[in-house]
Parts: C-alpha cells; structure tokens; sequence
C-alpha cells in the first residue's frame, strides 16, 4: 500500500460492502475503500479475502472481480432468508517516526514514536424479503456489530450488539453514516451489554463502523498494540 493510503488508513479511512445490482438470485456487491461511504483510493486485491453466508448456515468463498476503482462480489441467492458477505483485509504494522509514517514493525525504524497492527473488515447484510426471520449473531471477525434485524425501518432506531472476541463490547462508539445523506450522522456508545441504538432518519444505505484498540495484543520490537475496525452496511427503507 502506498505511503499516503497507509496514512489516511491510521487516520480513519475504512473498507465497506455496498449494493451494486441484482437480477432476480443473482447479487452483485462492491468492495469499496475510503471515509464515510465516499471513496478515496483502492485496497490491494492480494490483502483481501471475500465469503459469502448463506440462510442455511453455510460459508462460501467469494472471488474479487476488479470493476474501475472497486471490487464486485457475485453469487447467487437461491434460497429464502437473509444473506451476508464479509471481506477481510490483511493486518498490516504501520509506524509514526520522526520522518513520517512508515509501513513495517517497529524493529525496521529509528525513532518510532507508535506501532500498531491494523486489522479490518467489511460486512454487509442482504435479506431477501423484509419479513424474514433473521437469528442476529457472530458471523466472522474478532470485531462485529450485529443488529437484531437483517433491514433498518425508516424513522425507528436501529439496535446492534457489538462484539469482540465473542463477547459483548461495552463503552465503544459506534459511528452511523447515511449514504443518502453522505454524512455521519451519529456517534452513539455501547452500553455495558455491548448495544447501541441508533436513529434512522432516511432510507438508503446505512453503514455502522466500530473501532476498537487493544494494547495487550503487541509484539514487543513490533507493533505497540492492535486497532480492529469493522463495518457493518444494511439498508434502511
């Protein structure tokens, strides 16, 4: 990754799942990287690894189909239920020295005054029909929001449970970003169940991220700590 991406991902920058099109069971998504839903750059495709999950409980592999400035997620949706894909971006030591931010462990460098591992994925909830049963739970991921529906009602708040390493997380932001509206349009913190309700105000596409640093995951000579960030898309209507 380029010296500038590497920068703008310590400063917040993410990978999200997005809509793309669909035709009957066949869906297509798009892998996209940037800040709050709008696009800045493009991950490289040999640090990722794409799944879907199926109604029936079952895990796919899922290729990455350069497409422009982004990658397309395709598989077909022939069964009655809730689908969701989720993406993985390898972690990667990035360091801030006295001569800007390089990429490597802490070993590599002179003057190194932070090491972190970043670790990060993308999921995307995709139901079928809006009365489906949806049973919220970990899908993948150390780090993961799960809602207790597949789809947000416009006008109502959207309940999610955060959870790390299997465990609810309490005392975490949650940040909410309308794509319709291209803001973030709120900062909300878990309660000490790890849950969060959030208002939503328009329809579209809403994407949830949670970040979470965690300083006794280090390697000493090689990074300080390790900072998970997920994100989570659904659609609200």
């Amino acid at each position: 990754m380029q010296e500038s991406k590497m920068e703008l991902m310590m400063q917040g920058h993410e990978i999200w799942l997005e809509k793309s099109k669909a035709d009957g069971e066949d869906i297509e998504l798009a892998l996209v990287y940037g800040h709050n839903m709008r696009q800045d750059g493009v991950p490289d495709a040999k640090r990722l690894k794409a799944f879907s999950y199926h109604p029936d409980g079952s895990k796919h592999d899922v290729d990455l189909v350069p497409d422009e400035k982004r990658y397309l997620l395709r598989f077909k949706a022939d069964k009655q239920g809730p689908y969701a894909a989720v993406v993985d971006m390898e972690s990667s030591i990035f360091c801030k020295t006295k001569d800007g931010n390089k990429s490597g462990p802490r070993s590599q460098f002179k003057d190194v005054t932070y090491a972190g591992a970043f670790h990060q994925m993308a999921k995307i909830l995709y139901p079928m029909s809006d009365d489906e049963q949806y049973d919220g739970q970990v899908l993948h991921g150390i780090l993961e929001a799960v809602p207790n529906k597949s789809w947000c009602p416009v006008g109502q708040d959207a309940e999610l449970q955060v959870f790390y390493e299997g465990k609810p997380l309490g005392f975490e932001e949650v940040k909410a970003v309308s794509k319709e509206d291209g803001m973030e349009t709120a900062l909300i913190k878990t309660d000490e169940q790890g849950k969060v309700h959030i208002p939503i105000t328009s329809p579209g596409e809403w994407m949830f991220l949670v970040r979470h640093r965690d300083p006794s995951k280090k390697v000493n000579d090689m990074f300080d700590e390790s900072v998970f960030v997920s994100t989570l898309v659904m659609q609200a209507r």
